[in-house]
């Protein structure tokens, strides 16, 4: 009889715990409406998502959007990535290359320090991301450095500091590699370095690196919209980092016809001036476990 019992105790556990995983299974297969177009985009053309959890959208200020994504990846892997959509043709909105003091000499700071720095009354730093990889003792630069106009730095650290991120005196974005820097160097307002180049003439590029890092990666398309995308990593139930080629596959989906891969691992930040409150908010989860003070950095302006 106690034999009896057992066994039926035993179904009763073994049916419970199959429709629990019914359940469950159906929970994580239950459809998310998506709020943002970009998730809609990079959801169906970027080929590194296979299903998503949950997204936001909101703006920061008029020009400026944030795309916020936790989805999984087609590695069965979570992960979490942070976007700004920026319209650099509205009046408002001006790019600029931020340093640590705002000063030219090489040093490091946080993004949310140098933007302490640079905010005025009528010139507010809005977002931010880091920028060009850098040296970790001085601060110098890896690529390129131009700021106010000022040729400061013409020399590039590697082969992997391939390309720039400028603003052209007329106040357009410019995004190039060494031989387009030797050309616009004397159009420059402000330019750092960048990383390998990602997309170029509406291609995403081959790369060799095939490792999985937090990444951060700047892109724009030719109607005057630019994208800053930083993808946390190392954190298995948080977020595991990409590859630069699926960096490059998520900013050529968010519409990007050329784009770069800049500064990643500890140095990846993602900064707002928070619509509720008039705070700078660093949105994603550096993986140093703490803000890292880095070389440079890409501050939105609003005028």
């Amino acid at each position: 009889m106690l034999n009896k019992y057992k066994m039926v105790w035993a179904m009763t556990l073994v049916y419970a715990l199959l429709i629990g995983c019914k359940k469950d299974e159906a929970a994580a297969q239950a459809p998310v409406t998506l709020k943002s177009p970009l998730t809609q985009r990079l959801l169906d053309s970027a080929g590194v998502m296979a299903q998503v959890f949950s997204d936001t959208l909101f703006e920061v200020s008029p020009g400026i959007k944030e795309t916020d994504i936790h989805y999984l990846s087609r590695e069965g892997y979570s992960m979490r990535a942070f976007i700004l959509e920026v319209d650099v043709n509205h009046p408002n909105i001006l790019l600029q290359a931020g340093t640590p003091y705002n000063a030219t000499a090489y040093a490091m700071q946080t993004v949310p320090d140098m933007a302490k720095y640079m905010e005025k009354p009528d010139y507010r730093v809005m977002a931010a991301v880091n920028a060009d990889f850098f040296n970790t003792s001085t601060g110098e630069p890896r690529g390129i450095y131009v700021k106010d106009g000022k040729v400061l730095k013409t020399t590039w650290a590697n082969a992997r500091s391939a390309t720039f991120i400028g603003v052209l005196k007329n106040g357009k974005p410019y995004i190039g590699d060494r031989e387009d820097f030797v050309a616009k160097q004397n159009d420059l307002e402000d330019a750092l370095g960048g990383g390998p180049m990602l997309v170029r003439n509406n291609q995403v590029l081959t790369q060799t690196d095939l490792s999985v890092e937090p990444r951060t990666g700047v892109g724009m398309n030719e109607q005057g919209k630019m994208y800053f995308i930083v993808v946390d990593g190392r954190s298995f139930y948080y977020s595991n980092g990409c590859t630069i080629t699926q960096l490059g596959q998520m900013l050529k989906a968010c519409g990007s016809t050329i784009a770069v891969n800049v500064d990643g691992g500890g140095s990846s930040t993602f900064m707002i001036k928070h619509p509720l409150a008039d705070v700078w908010q660093v949105r994603n989860r550096p993986s140093d476990g703490t803000n890292r003070a880095v070389g440079n950095a890409w501050m939105i302006i609003s005028r």
